[in-house]
């Protein structure tokens, strides 16, 4: 499960996209300078079709979240390339389970259960870490709940269906998909419930 706050650059624009689809089993969600996320983006989905292409197979999540992170990291070592401006959580479902991987623009990657990453970021991963004993036993409608309020409490606006986004990276059955504004308004409209 994938959440991200919409923010514009001013209030003349419209907000950014922070989440994006990268094969059936694998999305991303990016904070910094989106045009580094569409760069990242783009060369992600290179990385799944030539994988498929060439051993009929998805790529494990692991495996393309260490390729982001070693492109990233050779653009720091060198003197006429500019550091990568994006991080990333990248999540994904492969035959080995559910992941979640953080990229840094630095090259570093970790692991994690959950994660929260970008401006005001602090807050959302408290929370996070409250709630990190029950997160096997949630079911999606309240793992959608619950990365809303972790949202909140980054957000220094209310939020609404056209403030956040969420996606969901599911099983072979269940591709990924950004929820719909009526399945999040719903989502959002009983957010204070069971906290």
């Amino acid at each position: 499960m994938l959440a991200t706050l919409k923010r514009a650059a001013s209030e003349l624009s419209s907000s950014q996209k922070k989440l994006f689809r990268i094969d059936d089993n694998v999305g991303i969600a990016i904070s910094g300078l989106t045009a580094d996320g569409t760069a990242a983006t783009k060369a992600l989905r290179n990385d799944c079709i030539s994988h498929k292409f060439t051993f009929e197979s998805q790529v494990e999540v692991a495996r393309l979240a260490g390729r982001v992170a070693d492109k990233s990291q050779i653009s720091t070592q060198r003197a006429g390339a500019r550091p990568s401006g994006v991080g990333m959580l990248i999540a994904g479902v492969d035959e080995q389970g559910s992941h979640l991987f953080q990229t840094c623009p630095s090259g570093n990657l970790y692991e994690h259960i959950a994660a929260a990453i970008g401006a005001r970021s602090q807050a959302s991963k408290t929370y996070l870490e409250r709630s990190v004993d029950k997160l096997g036993a949630l079911s999606l409608d309240q793992l959608v709940k619950l990365a809303l309020r972790a949202l909140r409490e980054a957000s220094t606006d209310p939020l609404t269906h056209q403030t956040c986004s969420v996606a969901v990276v599911g099983s072979k059955d269940h591709p990924f998909r950004i929820l719909s504004a009526e399945e999040l308004t719903s989502a959002l409209e009983g957010l204070d419930e069971q906290e």
